[in-house]
């Protein structure tokens, strides 16, 4: 990691803590305010609009990596597309917009992403590499699905912020000879800046703003990882592999119950345990020790394999995850 890594990765944390602050004032003016309900997994009203501290300390953050020749155009590009993310996110906190018009315009920043980091990595399986066209699509699809499943996991105070660290901290120790390492840890301060305000009881919200950027950052930067180190994307969503088999197990249990994938609730696997154990804090902890202590250190021994073997990995750990989410009853509701 470089000096100048470390000098943004500050940057990014000072202008996260400012922002954040200033935008708990700025919500409680706006009235822009969580209010609790049957499916809230909050009991007292929380400003929300966070996740611009957030944003604000990512791009400025980036901005020395930028002038010091530390990202590459094309990656500076395809990050920058997460503001189109975070204006939609924001706009969806103050309007409610329609499911439509959100895949619309995700839909399309993807696209534009995507393009941006042409020729995208090849994407291997065992034995065999997916025909690029396909992966072309299999990446604007994950792309779009990580930008919403992070959304889907902002459910509890600090989980999102907190996940976002640790995932980012995996790929900065691991990636941390490429221009990727000081992105990620650029992303981790940006995310620990907004903590400080949302940790148990959290003073303020991510909010769409927030949630919907940092998925979609997180994706843009696995798939730079993949072709900067000549490795299998599916390699660096390993770290994320517990909001991966939450957020996914939870969608299909509803959907096999009949229930609207786009319908308010509280049944995913975090937000259960949250209730059982009482307290947002243990969770919040629980899921990052999950990545610090079993993912990451499963990513660094499937880092030196054949790349069709992080397929396998990140399927098993995904399955394995999903199924004791089920077990413990996710997707169901419970009241």
């Amino acid at each position: 990691m470089t000096t100048t890594g470390w000098i943004a990765a500050f940057i990014a944390l000072i202008v996260s803590l400012y922002v954040t602050r200033r935008a708990i004032e700025w919500a409680l003016g706006q009235r822009l305010i969580d209010v609790p309900n049957e499916r809230s997994s909050h009991i007292i009203p929380t400003p929300r609009g966070g996740g611009l501290g957030i944003v604000a300390g990512a791009i400025i953050g980036l901005a020395p990596l930028a002038m010091a020749s530390m990202l590459q155009l094309r990656l500076a590009g395809a990050l920058a597309c997460g503001c189109v993310i975070a204006v939609l996110g924001y706009l969806d906190d103050r309007h409610s917009l329609s499911v439509r018009i959100r895949l619309a315009i995700q839909a399309l920043t993807a696209t534009a992403a995507l393009a941006l980091l042409w020729p995208l990595p090849p994407l291997q399986l065992p034995g065999i590499t997916v025909l690029p066209p396909l992966a072309a699509v299999l990446y604007f699809l994950g792309l779009v699905w990580l930008t919403n499943l992070y959304n889907f996991m902002d459910g509890i105070d600090g989980i999102a912020g907190a996940q976002a660290v640790a995932v980012c901290l995996v790929w900065t120790l691991l990636a941390t000879t490429t221009g990727i390492a000081s992105v990620a840890l650029v992303l981790a301060a940006a995310n620990l800046g907004f903590i400080r305000y949302n940790w148990p009881p959290a003073r303020i919200f991510m909010g769409d703003t927030g949630s919907a950027f940092v998925g979609f950052e997180l994706g843009v930067c696995a798939i730079a990882l993949a072709a900067e180190t000549a490795t299998s994307v599916l390699l660096w969503l390993i770290p994320l592999a517990g909001f991966i088999a939450d957020a996914t197990s939870t969608l299909l249990v509803r959907l096999v119950r009949g229930r609207r994938p786009d319908e308010a609730h509280r049944s995913h696997l975090y937000q259960r345990l949250a209730r059982r154990f009482g307290r947002h804090s243990v969770v919040t902890i629980l899921y990052m020790v999950l990545v610090l202590v079993v993912l990451g250190p499963l990513t660094l021994l499937t880092l030196g394999e054949a790349p069709g073997n992080a397929a396998t990995t990140l399927l098993f750990v995904v399955l394995a995850l999903s199924l004791s989410a089920i077990g413990l009853g996710a997707g169901r509701d419970d009241g």
